[in-house]
Formats: structure tokens, sequence, C-alpha cells
């Protein structure tokens, strides 16, 4: 049985049913998802009988939330107290994150996005050692996986602020809460790419870069690979950026890659390998996967050249045969992109901030719009990167 609890997704209230991790799934069903904003909760203890239905995703209920009809909620939750020796923020842009390439679809859970927030300080703890915070400051915060089904709150109490980082005003909101998710990602990929690139660059008079996925991931490596390449004392180095979705990679090509390869998953295998080849002349010698799911990995190894690095992420938990023996006679390695450090996302802010990396391309979304950005985004309707704000009427475009 399911107990109903409609919420229209509303500014001041969206967080009403996810506040916490707790015993409770809420099931967007793809009805839902296009024709009304209206969540179902249901108990988290399943038995064999049960069925999961599309989209299923862990949030929590507020125990004390009273009951609200359609399109209509209450905004009566309790603002979180101050933590000792911390802050509260209050958010006010979150990045709508979408798991990469064939994670794309209705019969698996997005990822609710809670790892790319940006806000206000709201207020201080008067016991923060040498206040560093002020009421106002833009911040974005830097957090754990276990927090990333929690960024949907209009206020969110950050105990420990070493992970909650100052932004320069230069930097607008929309653009701040990018940055500790999809650009973070990008850079820690690009950054683990360096040392192998200018290794080869000892060897070879060219070297050719693969970003497999022009989504917002994809887009931010685009534009970090090229000022941070540009840095080289070599300029031999081209960037291609291949994707299923054509508007994908047109925009790939604004943002100033070498070239783009439309890898059509209804042609044949064999002809994509080939269209590869053909367009890199010769070979790939390093590969960033985000979308790294078997058919995406095989290809790569099938175009990867001799002492060749392919750097996996996404969010795929399929599994890859792979031949070792192969893998070895060619020198060739695999390689997951780490997490990105805090250090990494301090540097981050200083590239964006002295205008040395320009963001790529976002739409900012209202947060009413957020079921209708997630269908957008898994018809990969939405190109770049997405933005819901919680205090704008009104979207604009980049």
């Amino acid at each position: 049985m399911f107990t109903k609890f409609p919420v229209h997704v509303k500014r001041g209230c969206f967080h009403a049913f996810i506040y916490k991790q707790t015993a409770f799934k809420v099931h967007l069903l793809s009805e839902a998802l296009r024709d009304s904003t209206v969540f179902f909760i249901k108990e988290r203890k399943l038995n064999s009988k049960d069925i999961m239905l599309d989209n299923e995703m862990l949030v929590d209920r507020y125990p004390d939330q009273p009951q609200c009809s359609p399109f209509e909620a209450s905004s009566s939750l309790a603002m979180p107290s101050i933590p000792k020796g911390g802050v509260l923020v209050r958010v006010q842009c979150i990045g709508a994150c979408s798991p990469e390439g064939p994670m794309k679809r209705k019969d698996l859970h997005p990822i609710l996005p809670g790892m790319e927030i940006a806000g206000e300080v709201q207020d201080v703890c008067p016991s923060l050692p040498n206040r560093n915070f002020s009421t106002g400051d833009k911040v974005i915060l830097f957090l754990d996986d276990d927090f990333a089904e929690s960024g949907y709150q209009e206020y969110i109490a950050v105990d420990d602020t070493d992970k909650c980082l100052q932004i320069p005003g230069s930097i607008p909101l929309e653009v701040a809460a990018m940055l500790p998710g999809s650009a973070l990602s990008a850079y820690s990929a690009v950054m683990k790419a360096i040392p192998h690139i200018e290794k080869l660059q000892e060897v070879k008079s060219g070297i050719n870069v693969l970003i497999v996925g022009a989504g917002g991931m994809g887009l931010w490596a685009v534009r970090l690979a090229n000022y941070m390449l540009s840095q080289f004392s070599q300029t031999n180095i081209k960037l291609f950026v291949s994707d299923n979705s054509i508007d994908k990679l047109l925009t790939a090509l604004d943002h100033n890659c070498y070239d783009v390869i439309h890898w059509n998953e209804e042609d044949h295998e064999q002809y994509i390998i080939e269209r590869t080849l053909e367009s890199c002349k010769g070979g790939v010698d390093v590969v960033i996967d985000f979308v790294s799911s078997p058919r995406t990995v095989h290809r790569t190894l099938k175009i990867l050249n001799r002492e060749g690095l392919i750097l996996v992420g996404g969010n795929t938990m399929s599994e890859v045969s792979i031949n070792l023996n192969v893998l070895a006679a060619k020198q060739q390695s695999i390689v997951g992109i780490p997490k990105g450090t805090l250090k990494q996302l301090m540097e981050l802010v200083d590239l964006v901030a002295e205008k040395k990396v320009k963001p790529p391309a976002y739409s900012i979304h209202n947060i009413e719009e957020a079921n209708q950005v997630f269908e957008d985004l898994y018809q990969s309707r939405i190109t770049g990167r997405a933005i819901l704000k919680l205090n704008h009427s009104h979207t604009t475009d980049n």
C-alpha cells in the first residue's frame, strides 16, 4: 500500500520531504514527471512481492510535516539551528545532476542533485574561530557523497566550515554551483591525464585526446583541457569529443574542441570504430570517458594507441570484460577518475574567478520546473548544464 503525500515543488517548501536521509523512498513516476509534480512516499521495508517502480531514490519525510493537497505545500518546516562552530547556509542555486550516457533511462533512478550547491551565509555561530564568515557571504559546499541525497533544502547547517568555500563576487552563484560537482570531476580528470600527456610528448609528434560524453562534465573538461594544455611548450595536442547526440556535439564544437565524432548507437560497431580512427588520424592516446559503459570502454580500447591511457568515470554499475594480455602487451592503462580534492576545488575557483577558464553553456530554471528539467535531461533535450534556482520566477539561458 502507498501513502500519498502530494507535494507541489515550490520555493521555501520543496524540501518538505527531503530533509534527512531516513527509511523512506520516493517514487518519481514517469507519469508524474510528465503531467504533474506529485511525489509518492513509500516505507523502505520491502518484501519479495514489492514492485520497485521507475526512478526510485532514497529521500526523507520530515515527520512533523502536515499532509498537503496537490499543487499546494506547507512551508512550516523549521529552519535548522546553527551548528556549534559552524554556519547556516541559505541555498540559492542547485545543479540538476543526471547520470551520463546509457544510465539516462527511465528504468534507473536519477541522482538527487545534492552535490552542486551554492548559496549565501544566513547566520554564523558566535563561537566560530576567527569569524572568517559573515552574513551574506557567497559560498559553495564541498560535501561528502553521503550528502548527495540532501541537497534540495532551502537551508543547510554546516558544522565543518572547512567544507564551506567563500566565492568571489565575480563568480555568479549559478556558475559557482557547478564547481564542486561537474567542474571538479572534469578538473580532476584532466589533471590525472596531464602527466601521461607530458610523457607522451617526449616520444610522439602529435597527441590525440578524446572526451567521451558531451554533457556537463564533458563540456567542463573541454574548457579546462583547452586552458591547461595551452600552457604546454608544444602545442601538438588535438582534443576530440564523442557523443550520441548531435545537438551536444554542436555545443562541444562551440567550446573550441578540435573535432567531434558522432557515436550513433544505431550504427554498426565496426563502422563507428573506423570513423573514429579516420577522424583522429591514427588512433587516440588519452581517453576521458564520462560514460564508461561496457560499449564505450570496449570501443575506446579498439581505438587506443600503444601506451595509451583510458580514464573512466560515470555512474554505470555494469561489469566490463577486458583482455589483460592485450592490455599488457600494448602497455595500455585504465585508471579511475579520482574524486576531486578540496585543494583542487580552490584552484578551480581561482581559475574561474580570474577568467582563465570560462564556464561552459548552462541554463537556469526555476525550482518549480524541477520535474520537467529532469524529464528533459532523460530525453537529452538539454545541452550543457541545467541549474535550478530557488528565488527566481523565470528561466533564462546563458
